[in-house]
């Protein structure tokens, strides 16, 4: 019996062999919408410095999300883009790492252009330092107030492919955030996003 039961583990272990550098069955499906590259730079709870750029790149195939976490909104001449990326494949339980935000354009493609960043938030991110001590944010970040020195810049939308580019960056002070000192956000966004009919 001690006989069949190696053998059959070892049938088990390598016929669920996978190949080095292949991305799994769905993978495509997860990341082909784009991603946000965030850079994180300031001070951890335990006074080291620290920066951290991190690609949030899967997004939910559940229809149900999209309004949410990857649209676009027309209203008129206005655009309302929400999204939302995951740290790695999206899970109901276990991968609940993301970075979220909206953009509003106000006039869109005019010359009173407006664009304003908010509702940004970092959910379940660990920051890991060399030492393999870390810390989490999850926080809510209030962009709209002049103290974060907000910066959107790069802005670009194609109506007809649906790309919506730009940079971000803005300062969060040590009282609005888990790591108990200020913290500066940047970021590259480069996502593809729908539209509902």
């Amino acid at each position: 019996m001690k006989a069949f039961l190696v053998c059959f583990s070892m049938l088990v272990v390598t016929s669920c062999s996978v190949e080095d550098g292949k991305d799994g069955v769905g993978f495509e499906e997860l990341v082909k919408f784009g991603d946000v590259k965030l850079t994180l730079t300031g001070v951890r709870p335990d006074e080291v410095s620290f920066s951290k750029t991190t690609a949030f790149k899967f997004t939910s195939v559940e229809g149900s999300d999209y309004s949410s976490s990857n649209s676009v909104q027309p209203n008129g001449s206005d655009l309302t883009f929400n999204i939302l990326r995951y740290l790695s494949s999206p899970d109901d339980v276990f991968q609940e790492s993301t970075v979220s935000f909206s953009l509003n354009v106000t006039d869109a493609g005019l010359a009173t252009e407006a664009l304003e960043l908010n509702s940004f938030r970092i959910e379940n991110f660990a920051i890991v330092g060399d030492d393999l001590k870390y810390f989490v944010l999850s926080d809510s970040y209030d962009t709209t107030s002049p103290s974060t020195n907000i910066q959107i810049t790069n802005y670009s939308f194609n109506d007809a492919t649906n790309e919506l580019k730009f940079s971000f960056s803005f300062d969060v002070p040590a009282l609005n955030n888990d790591s108990d000192h200020d913290l500066n956000v940047k970021g590259e966004v480069k996502v593809i996003v729908l539209e509902e009919i």
